[in-house]
């Protein structure tokens, strides 16, 4: 699955249906405040990311279905057996609480789906490359902050421990890089040694040597394209302030200024923050297809970055779908006004 066709939502806050066709790439969903457009948002990234057969909400509807390219769907309404018989279920009194509390703080649905037709209790996400990224308002009791971490690293605010995460998948999408190029050294290096030590070789051998070695050039500099790409976008990104991007011993992203000073990345300003914070979780992606959710993600960014986002966006991942949602669908009319949808276009009491 590639993109999300269509969403429809049944009685959101108990009286809004919700009927959005979407873009294969670009999705811009505008409205008031209050209008309910971040918890449409919220509700999709949820349900993606809930099991097959059963999903909790903290939102009231009656029922959400999202609709795939490939004629793939997931479709949820309210269980009322499964209420019932969580209620009536032979617990002790410990877990006869613990499940108030969840029916009490959630709406329990069951899900039918044909994306994992003879499997229970699968994760969407086996099948689903979803990213969520909010660069505002995150909960710190979502995450794990020690205090030595606070000392050490400087972790201090809610865009610091988002960072804080994405350094260890930073780390790992490196990894893999080191791996990917290893093995495709591998296979080419074994090919030129077999070439090279031939007792005599001819005028084919040595083209095809040259042959070999610039596709292994070819080779590895694919492998490394986005990642050299991501690399010369925040160095351009951030010239105005004189940073330039680099690493520790131990491959971390830190930054030098025009003394060559190093720092880390929470040294950084909120708008710089939120910008390297966006374009990790692009890279990331492998350039995988992948659906990418944003909640008002031109919050502290400069003019300028604002409205060259969605190309830096596709510059590292030109095989996702953005869906963003936003108060200024103003620095977003460079090239994408067709792509702006007004939250009461898609809704009906």
């Amino acid at each position: 699955m590639s993109y999300i066709k269509k969403v429809e939502i049944s009685k959101l806050f108990g009286e809004l249906d919700i009927n959005w066709y979407l873009d294969p790439k670009v999705n811009i969903l505008i409205g008031k405040n209050g209008s309910g457009k971040t918890t449409l948002l919220r509700l999709v990234r949820n349900f993606l990311l809930s099991n097959q057969g059963q999903f909790l909400s903290r939102n009231l509807i009656d029922s959400i279905r999202i609709e795939f390219d490939d004629d793939k769907y997931i479709y949820a309404d309210q269980d009322l057996e499964a209420i019932s018989q969580l209620r009536s279920s032979n617990q002790s009194s410990k877990q006869h609480q613990a499940t108030n509390e969840v029916l009490a703080n959630n709406v329990v649905y069951k899900t039918q789906s044909n994306i994992f037709p003879q499997k229970k209790e699968t994760p969407f996400s086996d099948a689903i490359n979803l990213c969520y990224i909010n660069t505002f308002d995150t909960s710190l009791e979502d995450f794990d902050v020690s205090e030595s971490d606070k000392a050490r690293n400087g972790v201090n605010t809610e865009l610091d421990v988002v960072l804080k995460h994405l350094m260890n998948d930073w780390k790992s999408y490196l990894l893999k890089v080191k791996i990917l190029a290893e093995k495709v050294t591998g296979v080419f290096d074994e090919k030129i040694r077999q070439i090279s030590s031939k007792e005599s070789a001819d005028e084919n051998d040595f083209q095809e040597l040259k042959k070999l070695l610039n596709e292994k050039t070819d080779k590895i500099d694919d492998i490394h394209f986005y990642k050299n790409r991501f690399i010369e976008q925040i160095n351009t990104l951030f010239a105005d302030s004189k940073k330039r991007i680099d690493f520790d011993k131990n491959n971390a992203i830190i930054f030098r200024n025009h003394y060559d000073q190093s720092f880390s990345v929470y040294e950084l300003s909120s708008g710089e923050k939120q910008m390297l914070i966006i374009l990790l979780n692009v890279l990331i992606q492998e350039n995988q297809p992948s659906i990418i959710l944003m909640d008002e993600p031109e919050l502290s960014l400069h003019l300028a970055w604002q409205l060259d986002l969605i190309e830096l966006i596709q510059n590292l991942n030109d095989n996702a779908q953005l869906i963003i949602v936003t108060h200024a669908a103003g620095v977003f009319n460079k090239g994408w006004k067709d792509k702006i949808t007004k939250m009461g276009d898609i809704t009906t009491r």
